[in-house]
This record gives structure tokens, C-alpha cells and sequence, in this order.
């Protein structure tokens, strides 16, 4: 069996259960809500991204953007962006180096460590949301080669669209180590409202602001 069908059959065996398959209404409310604020943030914000893209481009070589394969909703692979933050444009040497980024890791560029921090690097990530492929709140989009470290019950997560913040920001963030990050992830699955994504969002702009577990995050995440 591949880590994709392991995926689908670990979804599949759970999601007639899962609040997002039963809250059709709250569904709904979260899609809109998530076209209508980042249609805002981008509107409101983007002179602050025009601004990040000439900091990243003048303080190192290499391109504005990073790309890479992630995994959204129901482990579907899709190209996310970010502003790049690492001297050479790879999060961790190689696709298969799954190492946390530090804060004082050398690939890092002059700005990467307060791109990183301050999650400034994923503003690109509102473009995500409009199109549908990511959410404002759910577990980040992970890696394919992160896939064989999942415990069967933690590929719940990919029940849900993956986000640009997530429950286990404001629950330690990086302070939690990749495992209990993931158990985090499926714990949100198992308890989501739009309730609980409103809180989230309240609750990150608090942790953003004082720095809590917010060290640079690593690859998969």
C-alpha cells in the first residue's frame, strides 16, 4: 500500500464521523469567511507583501518565491508558495531532510529568521485560500515525505483543509515536538467548529505578538 492510499484509507474510515462531514452549515460559513477576510488581508496587506518581496530579493541571491510540493485536503499534493527565507531556496537541504529549522541555522537568509517568526513568508499563502487549495485555520500543509512518520490515527488532519494557521500555534507551536504537533492536528479534526477557527485566529494574533513557540518552523509544517 502507497502513503497516498494509506492516506485515503485512514480518511475514508473516519470522516462520516468527523464534525466536517456532519456540519454542512458551518462548512459553508467557513469557506465564505475565509474568501471574504483574505480578499481583505490582501487588499489591506499588500503593500506589506510588495514590501517583503524587494527585502527578500535585495538581501540574498535567488528567486522571491519558494515552491514546493505540500499535502492539502484529503492528502491531495499541490505547489504552495512562501517567500523564501533560505539561502539556496530549499527548507532543509534536500526533500528528504526532515531536520528542524532553527532560528540560528546558517541557510537561513539575513531576513529569513524574522520572516519565519513573524509568518510574514506565508503571506503568499492568501492566494491559497482564494483559490480554495488551503484555509485560513487547519493543520499546515506537510510534506509528502513526511508521510511514513504518521501514526495511522494522526492522518485524520487530512480530513480537513490544511491551513495558514493551525490549533497547534496557539497550543505551544514549536515548543511541541513534530509528533505531539500531529496529534494536536488530529485532536482539531475531531473537535472542529467555526467557533473553534474564530478563536484560533483571535488566539494566534495574541501568540504572534508575543512570540510564543514561534522559532522558526521546519519543513514539514
Amino acid at each position: 500500500m502507497t502513503e497516498s492510499e494509506r492516506v485515503k484509507r485512514a480518511v475514508q474510515s473516519c470522516l462520516a464521523d468527523l464534525p466536517w462531514a456532519q456540519k454542512s452549515g458551518q462548512r459553508l460559513a467557513k469557506r465564505v469567511f475565509d474568501i471574504l477576510l483574505s480578499t481583505i488581508l490582501l487588499l489591506l496587506t499588500w503593500p506589506i507583501g510588495l514590501l517583503v518581496a524587494v527585502i527578500v530579493r535585495a538581501t540574498s541571491r535567488g528567486p522571491v518565491l519558494f515552491v514546493q510540493t505540500r499535502l492539502g485536503h484529503f492528502g491531495v499534493p499541490f505547489q504552495m508558495y512562501k517567500f523564501r527565507t533560505m539561502t539556496d531556496g530549499k527548507p532543509d537541504g534536500s526533500a528528504h531532510d526532515l531536520k528542524e529549522v532553527t532560528a540560528t541555522d546558517p541557510r537561513l537568509t539575513p531576513v529569513g529568521g524574522i520572516l519565519r517568526a513573524s509568518r510574514l513568508d506565508e503571506w503568499p499563502q492568501l492566494f491559497h485560500v482564494l483559490r480554495g487549495e488551503m484555509s485560513l485555520v487547519g493543520p499546515r500543509p506537510d510534506i509528502p515525505q513526511s508521510l511514513p512518520r504518521y501514526r495511522d490515527d494522526q492522518l485524520v488532519r487530512f480530513a480537513m483543509p490544511q491551513g495558514c494557521t493551525t490549533w497547534g500555534v496557539v497550543r505551544g507551536g514549536l515548543l511541541n515536538d513534530w509528533s505531539a504537533r500531529q496529534d494536536i492536528n488530529a485532536e482539531y479534526a475531531w473537535r472542529w467548529s467555526f467557533l473553534l477557527d474564530l478563536k484560533i485566529i483571535v488566539q494566534t494574533a495574541v501568540v504572534l505578538s508575543l512570540q510564543r513557540g514561534t522559532n522558526p518552523e521546519s519543513a514539514e509544517n
